[in-house]
């Protein structure tokens, strides 16, 4: 499956209440598998963007419809970054542009 990675910003509600990131992850995982894809991997980081998930859907639809459920969930901002491994990239887009 096609690899995407979220870039997310917390709104105000959600860094005044961060002891429910567990269960915010939870319902991470719940959501990415709502539309068919696997959550991979989930980092808080800071700057930019407060977290970095990682996850595969079926295709750009399912991932795009993700996100936007994301952000309909009304306290995170989301862009979405289709990622390729370095043999996809080689044999997808490199070996096609000769």
């Amino acid at each position: 499956m096609p690899t995407y990675v979220h870039l997310m910003e917390l709104g105000k509600e959600n860094l005044e209440t961060m002891e429910r990131s567990p269960d915010r992850r939870q319902a991470a995982r719940e959501l990415v598998a709502d539309h068919g894809g696997e959550l991979l991997a989930f980092y808080y980081t800071f700057g930019r963007y407060d977290v970095v998930a990682i996850a595969e859907y079926p295709d750009d639809g399912a991932a795009a419809r993700a996100a936007i459920t994301f952000r309909g969930e009304g306290n995170t901002s989301v862009e979405t970054l289709p990622a390729f491994t370095e043999a996809e990239w080689d044999e997808e887009v490199v070996e096609k542009l000769a």
